[in-house]
């Protein structure tokens, strides 16, 4: 997704759970690190590189050689930064919602799109991680790892739980990221990030769907009702993302380097797509998101 700045995240809003990337930010036992990624090679790699080929077919070493002055980078880095831990979370996020379509019994082949998004995700995180490589290296970034996965109230059957991840991941967070992609691809000036931010976008488009297919799954043996105040406070979690005054804009050597919309083109694209993307969908399987400032009408 993106911060305030129109600052792409790449991956979906979802991440962590309704926005919260679980930074380690001091809660109850929380052990908070340096973000650190690592590469095995070998075999596992071999596999991922046949199941999920052309990420070494991007111009790779293009970013590193361009001349960029210190700040550009070093604000570039931080954004890449954060987008790979969006995409490492979102990679939790997709195998906690496949593990409950497995204990709801849910058809194979959708539990299957479910746990094949996992590697979806780590593919992008390589992605990203890359990309800061080539601008000199990963920002510092703080993250607890066991506080990773998105979690559901305790006691709630294994329909219910596959229903309110699918919705929280896919249906808000994966439909509200798509457009913004779209967007940051649109506005990346570089063709590294440009070819990188469509590479993603391509692959986010099948995880929003993921979320209507569960929920049309689930039918009418889930709690619609809870599954609308669901819906509503993880909206409300990403309203100043679209909110009048939340942010300005980087230069614009910053915008086309990194991607980066800018912030009242972010606005714009979130409040439609809230409206549009999941207000108007769920609205549609009988979920109804109550009115409330936080959730934009279509403009």
């Amino acid at each position: 997704m993106c911060d305030a700045d129109g600052r792409p995240l790449p991956g979906n809003v979802g991440k962590g759970a309704d926005g919260d990337l679980h930074r380690g930010d001091g809660g109850a036992g929380a052990v908070s690190a340096q973000l650190e990624l690592d590469w095995h090679g070998g075999r596992p790699a071999a596999r991922l590189r046949r199941r999920w080929p052309g990420v070494d077919a991007l111009p790779w070493g293009s970013l590193a050689a361009a001349p960029i002055d210190d700040a550009l980078a070093a604000a570039a880095r931080a954004s890449w930064t954060d987008g790979a831990f969006s995409e490492y979370a979102s990679a939790a996020a997709f195998s906690a919602l496949t593990q409950a379509l497995l204990e709801a019994g849910a058809p194979v082949d959708l539990t299957a799109m479910a746990a094949d998004f996992v590697v979806d995700e780590l593919v992008h995180v390589e992605l990203a991680a890359r990309v800061a490589a080539e601008l000199g290296g990963a920002a510092p970034y703080q993250v607890d790892l066991e506080r990773l996965a998105p979690v559901t109230a305790p006691g709630l059957p294994a329909i219910e739980r596959a229903a309110e991840l699918a919705l929280r991941i896919s249906c808000v967070g994966e439909a509200l990221s798509v457009p913004v992609l779209a967007g940051s691809t649109r506005a990346a000036a570089h063709p590294l990030t440009r070819a990188v931010l469509a590479r993603i976008v391509r692959d986010e488009r099948p995880h929003a769907d993921l979320g209507w297919l569960v929920l049309d799954w689930c039918g009418d043996r889930v709690d619609r009702a809870r599954l609308g105040g669901v819906a509503a406070r993880a909206l409300a979690s990403y309203a100043p993302l679209w909110q009048d005054g939340a942010g300005g804009d980087a230069p614009a050597a910053h915008r086309g380097l990194a991607g980066w919309m800018t912030a009242d083109g972010l606005r714009r694209t979130l409040r439609r797509a809230v409206a549009v993307d999941v207000v108007a969908p769920l609205a549609a399987r009988g979920i109804v998101v109550a009115p409330r400032d936080e959730v934009p009408a279509a403009s």
